[in-house]
Order: structure tokens, then C-alpha cells, then sequence
């Protein structure tokens, strides 16, 4: 008898039992009753469960839970509505539209099935993670406004699930979207809403159940003989690997040119030298997120570009965070190493990209995308690490969407999310990482667009594969013309290398930035007026007011002025 209750005692079930009581087998009958209440007192909201089981079970196995957590998991999705039970019916079984009192009903049953679950001693750890189910990575959900990692990892994991399968599945009250839409959706509220990792294993195991399907239905009952594989391990070894990989992926190697020019400019005093070290830190992706993580150390408030992290670091702070970084020497030696100039080449292109785009329509912001710019594609570089398979998926015939596509279906995580992951450990501020992990994404920040947009004209001006009709969406949604980005996609190929940037930000505002610009095209007050739908004595204001800030007498010297220094 003893030894059958140590046996107990020792299961899953005894983990998520309340401490004082002895556990017992009955948590999985008391679960399934719920299940069994919920589902004939409302059958429209308990349609979804068996799939959120299913989904956050195989996430569950891909963060690599072990059988306890993952039986929290099971048994918070399978009762996470039991709250429900108690809802009228005018709520729960109404097939139109929710109005807001309906709303503030429905989302008291979390609160609701936890004071069930209590009402059971063995489900008080259930209980807990009911309760739990809508809270919000960034603090924004119900009932308590828990964050982060106050949230139990069981009640994230059942969160992302159910938000999926309510998005793409039918409802009483609206229609669903589909997987897709649900899967675009939920990395839009990636970091928000939910976090960052389960969103990540999430799109993961659909991708990959997409992708068996897709392989089934194209090799038949006997499948295909000899058929390669990918060599990437996935489950619960292929995510701890990865977790892994990101904990020890200090820093990304620096070109040994570049620091050699690096430490040159860092020994001269001044203006120009604050110049020229910009410029030779922004050659190169691993130096650029060194000087920005050692710059964070330094001030209160997030430093996103490059010139201001120059102005703010003294020479020997830039010298020490370039010198620890690890180097890369000429010839490459390594596939790391050639994937690695490969990125920093398109990165560079991707950069020049945005200071043109960012000189019409964000020239406040030009140095802060310049910098996501950069560092953009670093999650390519870690997938490359922990799998080199990586290089083989690559391909310039797939558009970048159809690419990310191929990353999930082979590697389970895509390079923008693991970037973002990157950025953040970094210690990058969050306007870089929202920018690099939402730079492929349909619902991301205006940062990310531009990068987006950017990226888009890059492979296009250098004849790879793209969306040409997303390409346009983007330019309308960032308020650039045809006209405009006509004339970037044909320049660009052709550039003879980035401006000189200084340290200094510019003291013009956009409006400004922006008749400064036309007047360096040629055009006089008459055609700006028209160009900018303002008067012209409107114009004339804000010369007066240019002339003033750059201290010079005329229109000539404030548009050399302003060209030397990087500003137009």
C-alpha cells in the first residue's frame, strides 16, 4: 500500500495538485466532467477544444515541457471555459453580434472558472492557470494585468493556442478567418499580446503540419522513395538547441577591415572624425550592434542610431566594445563566413535603400532605420549556426515572403522572429526590435514597413524575386510615390556607396528636411509650394527659419551645408 501511494505521489498529476491535499486520479475525471458540462450547456464555445488541446500539447512537446507541465497544459486548455458555465444565455448562446455588455460578461469567465476549479481541492494549481489564460504578454489582459513571465508559462502556451483556433475557426457571433489570417494575426500580436517564444513554437508546429500534409498529398498512400529530408532537428531537442544557441550567440563577428578602419577613425577628435567613425561602424553588422548595446549602458533613454551612440561614447568606449568583438579575416575560411558577407552586403544595400526612402517620407528617423536596416537579417546568421542546412533552403527565385515561408516549413522558426529574439537579448532598444522582428510581417510597426519596403526595392533593383503588387501596398502605406520609388529601384544598383553621415542629428524638422531636399533638386519656391501643397510665403517662412538653424546667409550654402553634414 505504501508503495502504490509513493507511486502517486510521484506523478504528473501530484505537480499540479494543490500542496495540502493528497493528490488523487480523480483531476482528470473532474476535467473531463467540466469538459462534458461546458460542451452541453455551450457547444459553440467548447467546438474549439479538442484543437487547442491538440496545438498546445505539440507546443508543449516543442519548448521541451516535461510530463508534468505538459498535463498543466493539457488540463488549463481542456477546462480553460469552464467559467462559462455560469454565463446567461442571452450570452453564451447568442448568434449575433456581442454588444459591450455581452463582452464584459464573457470575459469574466477566466474569474469564473477558477472559482469552480477551487471549489475541487486537487485543482487549486489548475485553478491558477484558468485564471491565468487571457492575461497579455505587455500587461494588457484580464483579470489581473499580469506580464511577461508573471504569466505561468501553461496559461501563455493554452493562450496563443486558443487565440488561434478562435480567429480561424467560425464563431456564433462572426465568421473565421482561416489559418493563414490567424497565423498573420497572431505574430502581429507577437510581444503584445502573447509571448514571443510560444507565438514562435506555435507558428512552428502549424507550418510544419501544413508542410506533411502538403507531402502527403504529393507522394501518395506509399510516399516517395529516397526522397531527401531536412536535417533540422525539431521537437523538444531541436528547441532547447535553438534556445540555446540564442543564450551563447554573444555577438556577431565583425570583418576584419572594417575594424581596422574603426579603430583608425576612433583616434581622431572632432566633427569629422565623429563622422568618419559613423560611417566605418555602420559599414559592418556585428560593429553596429556592439557600439548600440555598449551605448544603452550609457544613457536613460534608448539610443537607435549609430550617430548618436558616437556622440555619446567617448573613443576608447567604441575601441573596447569593437576590439571584444570576435573577427572575421579575409579570405573567408567558412559557409558561416560567406553567409555572413552575403548579409552584410545586402544589408548594406537594404541601408542605402532606406536613407532615400527615409529622406522623403521619415528624415527624423533616418539614422534609427539606417541601424535596423543593418541588423535586419541576423536571424539568418543563427539559423545558420544551429542548422547549416539553412544555406541549402536559400533560393533568389523565392520572394522574400515565399522564403520566410520555406524557413518555417524547414526549420520551424523563421529569421525575423529569431532576429527580434536576438535584438532583444542584445539589449537593442525596442523600436530596433520591433523592426527587425516584424520586418516580413502583414501587421507590422511603421519601422518594420519601411524596412520591409526597403528590403523589397533592394531585391528587386538587383533582380530577385518579388511581390510587386505588396512592394506598391507598402509604398502607398509609407506615403511614397511611384514617382519616388520608380527612381530608387533604378538609382540603387548604381550608388556609388552611403553619404557621409555625421554625428549630429539634424536641427531641421520633417517640413523643413523636406523643402531642403527639393531645393537641392533644383526646384524653386513656386514648385515646392505646388510639391508640398503649401503658399508660398509659407515656403519663404520656413527658408528663413532653415537659414537660422544652419546658420548661413542662402538657399546655396544651407543645401551644401546640409549635404555635407548627411542631412539631405
Amino acid at each position: 500500500m505504501g508503495a502504490t501511494s509513493a507511486t502517486v505521489d510521484s506523478s504528473p498529476l501530484a505537480a499540479i495538485a494543490s500542496g495540502g491535499e493528497r493528490p488523487s486520479a480523480s483531476i482528470p475525471a473532474i476535467a473531463d466532467g467540466l469538459e462534458r458540462a461546458l460542451r452541453a450547456r455551450a457547444p459553440a464555445q467548447h467546438a474549439g477544444t479538442p484543437l487547442v488541446r491538440k496545438l498546445a500539447a505539440q507546443v508543449s512537446r516543442r519548448l521541451g515541457l516535461d510530463a508534468t507541465e505538459r498535463l498543466a497544459v493539457d488540463i488549463c486548455a481542456q477546462v480553460r471555459d469552464a467559467g462559462m458555465i455560469s454565463l446567461p444565455d442571452a450570452v453564451i448562446l447568442k448568434t449575433g453580434p456581442l454588444s459591450p455588455d455581452d463582452w464584459t460578461l464573457l470575459n469574466r469567465h477566466p474569474e469564473l472558472g477558477a472559482e469552480l476549479l477551487g471549489s475541487f481541492p486537487t485543482m487549486a494549481r489548475a485553478a491558477e492557470l484558468v485564471r491565468a489564460h487571457h492575461e497579455q504578454w505587455d500587461g494588457g489582459g484580464y483579470p489581473d494585468g499580469l506580464q511577461g513571465e508573471l504569466i505561468p508559462l501553461p496559461s501563455r502556451i493554452v493562450s496563443v493556442c486558443d487565440a488561434f483556433v478562435a480567429i480561424a475557426t467560425d464563431r456564433p457571433h462572426r465568421r473565421g478567418i482561416g489559418a493563414q489570417g490567424a497565423m498573420e494575426h497572431i505574430l502581429g500580436e507577437r510581444k503584445a499580446k502573447f509571448d514571443p517564444l510560444t507565438v514562435d513554437c506555435l507558428v512552428a508546429v502549424i507550418t510544419e503540419k501544413c508542410r506533411s500534409r502538403r507531402q502527403a498529398t504529393a507522394n501518395g498512400p506509399h510516399g516517395t522513395a529516397g526522397q531527401a529530408q531536412p536535417t533540422a532537428r525539431r521537437g523538444p531537442s531541436g528547441a532547447r538547441e535553438l534556445r540555446s544557441a540564442i543564450a551563447e550567440f554573444d555577438a556577431v563577428p565583425a570583418f576584419g577591415p572594417v575594424v581596422e578602419r574603426t579603430l583608425a577613425a576612433a583616434a581622431f577628435a572632432g566633427p569629422l572624425g565623429g563622422s568618419n567613425l559613423a560611417g566605418a561602424i555602420e559599414g559592418d553588422i556585428g560593429a553596429t550592434i556592439a557600439v548600440l548595446g555598449a551605448a544603452q549602458l550609457r544613457s536613460d533613454a534608448p539610443v537607435a542610431g549609430v550617430p548618436a551612440a558616437v556622440a555619446l561614447l567617448t573613443p576608447e568606449e567604441i575601441r573596447d566594445a569593437i576590439t571584444a568583438l570576435p573577427t572575421v579575416a579575409f579570405p573567408w575560411q567558412t559557409k558561416f563566413d560567406a553567409l555572413l558577407l552575403r548579409c552584410l552586403t545586402h544589408a548594406q544595400a537594404v541601408a542605402r535603400a532606406i536613407a532615400r526612402i527615409a529622406q522623403m517620407v521619415r528624415p527624423l528617423d533616418r539614422d534609427e532605420l539606417v541601424a535596423a536596416a543593418l541588423i535586419h537579417d541576423v536571424g539568418k546568421l543563427l539559423l545558420a549556426r544551429v542548422w547549416p542546412d539553412f544555406l541549402v533552403a536559400t533560393s533568389v527565385r523565392d520572394t522574400p515572403e515565399e522564403a520566410l515561408r520555406r524557413e518555417r516549413r524547414e526549420f520551424g522558426f523563421d529569421h525575423a522572429t529569431l532576429g527580434g529574439l536576438l535584438a532583444e537579448r542584445w539589449g537593442l532598444p525596442e523600436v530596433l526590435v520591433r523592426a527587425v522582428s516584424g520586418h516580413h510581417s502583414a501587421y507590422a510597426s511603421d519601422e518594420a514597413a519601411l524596412i520591409r519596403l526597403a528590403d523589397m526595392v533592394v531585391h528587386h533593383a538587383h533582380g530577385n524575386a518579388v511581390d510587386r503588387q505588396v512592394m506598391l501596398r507598402l509604398a502607398s502605406r509609407c506615403e511614397l510615390s511611384i514617382s519616388a520609388l520608380r527612381a530608387i529601384v533604378v538609382d540603387l544598383p548604381h550608388h556609388g556607396g552611403s553619404p557621409r553621415r555625421r554625428a549630429e542629428r539634424s536641427p531641421l524638422s520633417g517640413r523643413e528636411t523636406a523643402i531642403l531636399q527639393l531645393l537641392a533638386e533644383g526646384s524653386r519656391g513656386a514648385t515646392i509650394a505646388r510639391e508640398l501643397h503649401l503658399s508660398e510665403s509659407t515656403v519663404r517662412t520656413h527658408l528663413h527659419n532653415i537659414y537660422a538653424k544652419l546658420e548661413v546667409p542662402d538657399r546655396a550654402q544651407a543645401v551644401l551645408r546640409a549635404t555635407e553634414m548627411g542631412w539631405v
